[in-house]
C-alpha cells in the first residue's frame, strides 16, 4: 500500500513528466484538481499538495479565481530535466545539504563578526513575515521562499565575495528545486514551521551578540535536523529503483 508521501510525490513527477513531454505545454491551463485527480487516480488532497510543491518551485503558477498554468518563463529547461531524472530523487538533495553542512556553518562565524545592525534588523523583518505564516496552510509556499532568503541574506553579509557566491547558491530555488521540494513537504507540518522558526531566531540571536562560534554550531544544528526530516521525506517518497 501507497502511502501518502509517496503518492503526493508520484503525482508531482507525472504532473512534470507530462510537461517536459510537452503533452502540457508552458503557459498552459492544468485541468481542475478535481479532473486530475480522477485521471491519477488519487485523491484531491494528493493532487493539491502536488500542485503546492510544484509551484514553490517555480513550474506552476496558482492564479486565484482562474486556475493552475505551467510556468511560461524563468524555469530552465535543466530545472526540469533535474526534476526529471531517478537518480535526482537520491542524490542532489543529500549533496547539497553535505555542502551546506560545511560552507555554511563557516560563513555565518564571519556573518557573526562582520554584519551591521541595519541587516540584523532585515532580518528580524524577514523571520516576522515568516512566523506570521506558520499557521497558515496556504501560505506554505511563502514560508519556503522566506526560509531560503533568511539563509541567502545572513551568508551575504559574510562579507566575503566567493564564500558568498558560493553558499548563497546552495540556498537558490532555481538551482535546486527538487531540494526545495522536499524542503517544502518537510515543513508543511506547523510542528515543523515552529521549529525552523525557532531554531532560526537562535542562530539570528547568536549572530546579534557577535558570538561565531554559537552561530556557526546552531547552524549546523538546524541543518542536521533539516537533514533528518528530508530523508523521512524521501525514504517516504522517492521511487523504487
Amino acid at each position: 500500500m501507497q502511502t501518502a508521501n509517496r503518492r503526493y510525490l508520484q503525482v508531482a513527477m507525472q504532473i512534470l513528466e507530462a510537461i517536459g513531454a510537452r503533452r502540457i505545454p508552458f503557459g498552459s491551463k492544468l485541468p481542475s484538481d478535481r479532473e486530475l485527480a480522477e485521471l491519477m487516480g488519487v485523491s484531491r488532497p494528493t493532487v493539491r499538495e502536488a500542485i503546492l510543491a510544484l509551484e514553490v518551485v517555480g513550474i506552476l503558477q496558482v492564479r486565484s479565481g482562474d486556475g493552475t498554468y505551467v510556468a511560461s518563463g524563468g524555469i530552465r529547461s535543466s530545472a526540469i530535466s533535474e526534476l526529471l531524472s531517478d537518480r535526482s530523487l537520491r542524490v542532489p538533495a543529500a549533496e547539497v545539504l553535505e555542502a551546506r553542512l560545511v560552507v555554511e556553518p563557516a560563513a555565518v562565524a564571519l556573518t557573526a563578526e562582520r554584519i551591521s545592525d541595519e541587516a540584523i534588523g532585515e532580518l528580524e523583518e524577514l523571520l516576522g513575515r515568516a512566523e506570521a505564516l506558520v499557521d497558515d496552510t496556504e501560505g506554505l509556499a511563502e514560508f519556503v521562499r522566506l526560509g531560503l532568503r533568511f539563509h541567502a541574506e545572513l551568508l551575504k553579509h559574510c562579507c566575503n565575495a566567493h564564500l558568498s557566491a558560493f553558499a548563497t547558491a546552495l540556498v537558490d530555488l532555481d538551482e535546486h528545486p527538487l531540494w526545495t521540494l522536499l524542503n517544502a513537504f518537510a515543513v508543511q507540518a506547523v510542528g515543523a514551521r515552529r521549529q525552523q522558526i525557532e531554531e532560526h531566531r537562535a542562530i539570528l540571536q547568536a549572530v546579534r551578540d557577535r558570538d561565531s562560534a554559537l552561530a556557526s554550531s546552531l547552524v549546523t544544528e538546524h541543518l542536521q535536523h533539516l537533514n533528518a526530516q528530508v530523508d523521512e521525506v524521501k525514504a517516504a517518497g522517492s521511487p523504487r529503483p
